[in-house]
């Protein structure tokens, strides 16, 4: 698979929330959350605006970065 380029920013917004933002424009946001089966570990949930998918849930914090790319470049609206 090729690798996506969507010249994103990420800003921490909270100790829990990272701001996703494309060409200045904030357009989804990404949430750290405790997992509650497995107490200390967490996931993630990336959210864009408009988009009717919905959530994408996030297990590895390294895969983030390349996650939110591939959503935004998926995103039918974006």
């Amino acid at each position: 698979m090729g690798r996506f380029r969507t010249d994103l920013a990420f800003k921490l917004a909270a100790p829990d929330e990272v701001r996703i933002y494309r060409d200045g424009q904030h357009i989804g946001d990404i949430f750290k959350h405790e997992d509650i089966l497995d107490p200390g570990q967490h996931h993630y949930l990336i959210w864009l605006a408009e988009d009717w998918r919905g959530w994408k849930r996030v297990t590895e914090r390294s895969r983030l970065r390349e996650t939110a790319e591939r959503w935004v470049e998926t995103h039918p609206l974006l």
